[in-house]
């Protein structure tokens, strides 16, 4: 009987599983290759899906701008949301960091600039990503926030066009950001390599949370990104998309 009662344990055991897995809106920032394609795709898509994936949960991508996304995440219309900052107002379950931005100010080697801190941007025409005046430190805020000639915008392959084509001064965004973007502008013809850049490491690496409704969600996805790191997926999957879309013009 014992045996018997042992896998009658265990049938229950996986069905109460079963049932509490569920499939998830996550929104995910609208188009930030490699991190996120909206084919469904992107080394945050895969990192979140896969840690999630660890309790048996699937994902639904909600591709949406930053400010967008936090207005159906107060709404309570999705699950949870990826790469945000515990600083950043929403009322929310918050992971442990799971992924970072290392945002650098770019330049054209052309224009001769010597960039010591963002002090340096004051006088510049700087376009950053949204909300980058509340993400990037106090000082950055602070000068920002007195320059005319700053923008923040949405789609970052506009950004980089519009450095490597001269209409601005200076693009802060991600490093690898900028690199896929100045790889596929490069492949299309939209820009020449004789536009070469400079990037200022004016910024230390910013650490990024998901966020979920549910606490018990939120214990899930830790859970689950520890296991996919110290199991090597969690690396695996950086790899895979450092070896697709970096491979020309380093």
């Amino acid at each position: 009987m014992r045996p018997l009662f042992g896998l009658l344990l265990l049938l229950l055991s996986l069905s109460g599983n079963m049932v509490s897995a569920q499939e998830l809106k996550i929104i995910f920032s609208q188009y930030t290759p490699p991190y996120v394609f909206e084919s469904g795709e992107g080394i945050v898509v895969d990192i979140v899906r896969s840690a999630l994936a660890f309790s048996g949960h699937t994902i639904q991508p909600v591709y949406v701008p930053i400010g967008r996304g936090f207005e159906l995440f107060a709404e309570r219309r999705v699950a949870g949301t990826a790469i945000i900052k515990e600083d950043s107002g929403l009322t929310a379950n918050y992971s442990a960091d799971f992924m970072q931005y290392h945002n650098y100010a770019f330049t054209l080697k052309s224009r001769h600039y010597q960039l010591n801190s963002v002090t340096d941007l004051g006088d510049k025409a700087v376009t950053a990503f949204q909300y980058a005046h509340k993400y990037l430190g106090e000082a950055f805020g602070e000068v920002v926030n007195s320059n005319p000639q700053y923008k923040e915008i949405a789609n970052q392959e506009t950004q980089t066009l519009m450095l490597l084509l001269g209409r601005i001064d200076v693009a802060v965004m991600d490093e690898s950001i900028f690199r896929y973007y100045r790889e596929k502008l490069l492949a299309e013809g939209k820009v020449t390599a004789a536009a070469e850049y400079e990037a200022f490491n004016l910024f230390a690496p910013t650490p990024y949370k998901t966020a979920f409704i549910d606490a018990s969600i939120r214990d899930d996805f830790d859970r689950g990104l520890a296991h996919i790191r110290q199991n090597g997926h969690y690396d695996a999957i950086y790899r895979h998309y450092i070896e697709e879309y970096f491979v020309l013009h380093q």
